[in-house]
């Protein structure tokens, strides 16, 4: 069995206290912002019909209830403005008070309120121990819910043989809820990462780690189009007689070709955006003047023939071009592939700029 790390232990703890870091909480925000208005929208509508349906001597106090209900009506409102996480916190914090508040007036209008401070505030700390983020917050939330339900009321069934229940109850429930937030904060972590792997999946080459055809393009358009003016090329790189090197060599040599050239061209090409556009070819959108790229073309190519010169030679073919703003941008991909081949036909291990 594996010990995890002091890093692996630091992040499980911030999920499990603080809700996780920064932006695990803003895509949490992005996540239950409208369900929880929902949620909060009918513990409102139920809050108002059961105040409505409760029998004439048992009415609650006015003046409490309408605080109440206002008050639970502000947190509607403030949490649909709310545009970070720790606004909706506090919304959050604001809304369960406010309906716990509004419960306790409706016990207090009966005979019989102390009966109903244990079901009423384990339901209420057994129902919100999902949604609170962190269990620090939850349980902010949860001595202000048992405050405002067991105030003037606890102990419960004082001087009786059963007294002894109820703390206990009430700390089972508490625990209980722990549980379940740091359950959830959890599985909200993992959401996370696994949203994180795929989205790195989704853009970036596995074998290599550089960017893949998809990021690269997408954020080849974004610089093609941009207005600040700034004088693009785009590099076609292509490793010479590859097919023969998999062929001779075994595709397990092959892959290391590749791995390796592309840690060159990273390196290289610290700056500037760089990918892996398919198979054995990769590609580079070099920001400077003419002469700059040049000197850049040249160092590739030398630093490739130099990195395999002890065990084997490998090469690269570099096409460029300077990319035309006033074109699509598959124009300039098309110059640079002409000129990559003719690279080719020159000798390989060259650059040709056209």
């Amino acid at each position: 069995m594996r010990i995890p790390d002091l890093a692996t232990l630091h992040r499980f703890a911030v999920a499990l206290v603080l809700g996780g870091n920064r932006a695990q909480q803003l895509a949490y925000f992005a996540e239950v912002c409208r369900p929880v208005m929902v949620l909060q929208m009918l513990s409102i509508i139920a809050y108002g019909l059961s105040w409505l349906m409760m029998p004439e001597p048992y009415h609650p106090n006015l003046a409490h209830a309408v605080l109440a209900l206002l008050g639970m009506l502000a947190s509607l409102l403030m949490r649909y403005r709310c545009t970070g996480l720790l606004a909706l916190n506090i919304t959050g914090v604001c809304a369960v008070l406010t309906l716990t508040f509004g419960l306790r007036t409706m016990t207090d209008a009966v005979g019989t309120a102390s009966f109903w401070v244990l079901p009423l505030g384990v339901f209420l700390t057994l129902v919100i121990a999902s949604i609170f983020n962190g269990g620090l917050s939850y349980l902010v939330v949860v001595v202000g819910v048992w405050w405002i339900v067991g105030r003037d009321l606890c102990p419960v069934n004082a001087g009786s043989p059963d007294q002894s229940w109820a703390p206990l109850m009430i700390a089972a429930s508490v625990l209980f809820g722990l549980a379940l937030n740091g359950s959830a904060s959890l599985l909200r972590l993992r959401k996370y990462q696994s949203r994180l792997e795929l989205t790195r999946l989704a853009y970036l080459d596995s074998l290599t780690g550089l960017n893949n055809r998809r990021m690269f393009t997408q954020c080849a358009q974004q610089m093609h189009g941009a207005s600040d003016g700034a004088m693009l090329h785009f590099l076609m790189i292509d490793i010479d007689d590859f097919k023969v090197i998999n062929d001779q060599q075994g595709h397990d040599v092959g892959d290391e070709v590749l791995v390796r050239t592309a840690a060159i061209i990273a390196d290289k090409a610290q700056g500037h955006l760089c990918g892996r556009l398919g198979g054995e070819e990769f590609g580079v959108i070099y920001t400077g003047s003419g002469e700059a790229v040049r000197v850049f073309a040249g160092a590739l190519v030398e630093a490739v023939g130099q990195a395999f010169h002890a065990t084997q030679f490998v090469s690269i073919s570099v096409g460029v071009t300077e990319l035309d703003r006033s074109k699509e941008l598959a124009h300039s991909y098309r110059l640079a592939d002409e000129a990559l081949y003719l690279a080719k036909r020159q000798g390989k291990n060259r650059y040709v700029i056209v």
